[in-house]
């Protein structure tokens, strides 16, 4: 299948069905239920050394421990739960490519892509902070030199590495959170059902 990765707008093959993608997810799925798998072993281990074998007086630290663990594996299910939307997104748009999309606002990384619609204009979305872990530098260069995206970023997209490799799923407050307004002007047809059909909320 040949993929043209620098065309604007809505063209081309679906990123599910282009090389590459299907099995990048399965490795990201993988990868992610493993890590909430671990964080799971390490409760029920620290909950078996809090109850067994520590005197007293240590259960409260460990009880901080175990409260910690719980955030952190929490997230993790999180992540692993966010690959639905992923699926959704990778069935919905196709891939694209973009070089220097990678910018700092403020101390944070911003992730500048094109209006589907309006090509010469752009929407920013945000990357969590956890989304680089401990080696921001070197993956905002990476994502920086060669960004491969699907989606809409005035609702959500995909962004990953050449290849695909390093998946995340990057989200407009605005698209999924009932609390905010959904987005309603500039919207074409064509961005009106593709937003829809991966779950993000559109104003009539």
């Amino acid at each position: 299948m040949t993929m043209n990765l620098d065309k604007q707008g809505f063209d081309g093959p679906v990123a599910w069905d282009t090389p590459g993608t299907r099995s990048a997810v399965r490795r990201w799925r993988a990868w992610n239920v493993a890590k909430f798998l671990g964080w799971l072993a390490l409760w029920w281990a620290a909950l078996y050394v809090t109850v067994a074998l520590l005197p007293v007086a240590a259960v409260v630290p460990m009880v901080l421990v175990l409260f910690a663990i719980t955030f952190v594996a929490s997230r993790a299910l999180g992540r692993v739960a966010r690959g639905i939307r992923i699926r959704r997104i990778l069935a919905v748009y196709p891939w694209r490519r973009l070089r220097g999309a990678v910018r700092i606002d403020r101390g944070r990384a911003v992730v500048v892509l094109p209006d589907p619609d309006h090509p010469e204009k752009t929407a920013s979305l945000k990357p969590t902070a956890v989304m680089f872990g401990f080696r921001t530098q070197a993956a905002l260069k990476d994502y920086d030199e060669e960004l491969w995206y699907a989606g809409d970023p005035r609702f959500a997209c995909v962004v990953a590495k050449p290849g695909p490799r390093g998946l995340e799923c990057l989200s407009q407050p605005t698209a999924f959170d009932p609390r905010t307004d959904a987005r309603r002007k500039g919207l074409s047809p064509e961005a009106r059902r593709r937003a829809r059909a991966i779950g993000a909320r559109v104003a009539d």
